[in-house]
């Protein structure tokens, strides 16, 4: 499979060094992003199975703290009820207190995904016209083709990891409202409103600690990986590209041999339709 990642035109250093930036959410152009809705720790249903499920064993592992004597004169079946009892007269403040920690659980991540997750957004479209606009420049920049049958695209670490491999972001005509215990790596990374299905986009996400080099930028760290430079397959110059731009890849291929095979076109209007049409330099 091959995707696409527009650049404005003056991110030559992509390919002239080889690195590409793992994106921070707070750099996003979607304020929504990485920003899950987490109604509650648990809902009633939830939270009562959970307490059934682990209620035993944690009594247990509570009257073992005691000496034999003391153990004898505590009989586990009433400690059960009590406890039940317990959290049944106290179930409002219980549901409050969970619906606070989801509220907190959401800034929490928004906070630290900034601070720990970079993300590199590719599209399946070498030829969307809103992309060109929004992400080249008003189509003076470039698309980068990648080969995303590689390994460096498919380099997890295990088979939870979410990190360090492709996927296919999700788009979803309203915002999930998630209990804690099922908030998953989809509903964090891959979610997004239907009003950006046009991009059809696809994910890979990164460790900010990984990175190969960090560039300070005011308050914000840009944050660059090295990659093969097999995956890189085309160069596509927009429309509104200048003479400049087109030499200077040209220089950039010619110079280096590991960039030999890679083809350079640029984009042309239809003079029919509303679409692009792509000549080989």
């Amino acid at each position: 499979m091959y995707l696409f990642k527009y650049f404005e035109p003056a991110r030559t250093d992509v390919i002239e060094n080889s690195t590409i930036r793992l994106t921070q959410p707070v750099d996003f152009n979607d304020p929504f992003e990485f920003k899950p809705v987490v109604s509650s720790v648990a809902t009633k249903e939830e939270h009562n199975r959970l307490f059934e499920e682990i209620i035993d064993a944690q009594v247990e592992e509570a009257l073992a703290g005691y000496p034999l004597e003391v153990r004898s004169l505590i009989p586990k079946k009433q400690l059960v009820e009590t406890t039940r009892e317990f959290i049944k007269n106290n179930e409002s403040s219980i549901n409050s207190l969970f619906k606070n920690l989801g509220k907190e659980a959401t800034r929490i991540f928004n906070e630290k995904s900034n601070e720990l997750i970079g993300v590199l957004c590719l599209t399946e479209q070498k030829d969307n016209l809103l992309m060109w606009s929004h992400y080249a420049d008003s189509h003076k920049g470039f698309c980068v083709k990648f080969d995303t049958s590689d390994s460096f695209f498919d380099s997890r670490r295990g088979d939870k990891d979410e990190f360090y491999h492709l996927r296919e972001v999700n788009y979803l005509p309203e915002r999930p409202n998630k209990t804690l215990i099922n908030l998953s790596g989809i509903d964090l990374l891959l979610l997004k409103s239907d009003v950006w299905a046009y991009e059809k986009e696809w994910r890979f996400c990164g460790a900010l600690n990984d990175s190969d080099v960090q560039i300070k930028i005011g308050a914000s760290d840009i944050h660059l990986f090295k990659y093969p430079q097999r995956i890189v397959k085309e160069i596509i110059l927009g429309v509104n590209a200048t003479q400049e731009l087109e030499n200077k890849f040209k220089l950039i291929i010619s110079e280096n041999s590991g960039l030999s095979h890679v083809k350079l076109s640029k984009a042309k209007i239809s003079e029919t339709e509303y679409s692009l049409e792509f000549d080989d330099l």
